[in-house]
């Protein structure tokens, strides 16, 4: 797995994906951070299903400051030893991130959960921690849903992978 762009474009993630994880295909993530912007300096980022890293390491690599979730112990371990190896800005967190509260707001918030995890346990949990873009990728055939304080602003298509962009509604306080 390769970054695709910022500062550490071109540099392998130093290990193998984590088990069971489904790391976003770099053609997406191109697409991904060619929506949101290129350059995230300044920027406070949450990846909140940190899989492989790769998500939460291009942001970094685009100057974000990025907190991480993950709820596999093995996976957090290898995404902190990634960052460090690579000296990308990453804080990881273990825990269950529909759970867990992580410090905020956020400007993006980045969610790949695991495909069989239901969308509606999956988006409300940080919709009070966004101030900027919220964006959910997911199989093609799963509908996004619609969450209170976020409104959906567009789905992209890339094969059987999905993005959906949401943003905080107005009036909710941000």
């Amino acid at each position: 797995m390769r970054i695709t762009g910022g500062r550490l474009r071109g540099r392998h993630l130093p290990h193998a994906v984590p088990k069971g994880a489904r790391p976003t295909s770099a053609r997406v993530r191109e697409a991904l951070f060619n929506i949101v912007g290129q350059n995230l300096a300044g920027q406070t980022v949450l990846d909140g299903f940190g899989g492989s890293g790769m998500l939460a390491l291009e942001a970094a690599s685009r100057g974000a400051e990025v907190v991480v979730i993950e709820r596999n112990r093995a996976a957090a371990r290898l995404i902190r030893l990634a960052g460090e190896h690579l000296d990308a800005n990453l804080t990881v967190l273990v825990g269950d991130s529909t759970r867990i509260a992580p410090p905020g707001p956020f400007d993006l918030v980045l969610l790949d959960p695991p495909y069989a995890e239901p969308l509606a346990s999956v988006l409300p949990p940080f919709s009070d921690k966004l101030r900027g873009t919220l964006v959910l990728e997911h199989a093609y055939r799963v509908e996004p849903i619609e969450v209170a304080n976020l409104v959906l602003k567009q789905t992209r298509r890339y094969g059987d992978t999905a993005l959906s962009f949401y943003r905080p509604s107005v009036g909710s306080g941000r």
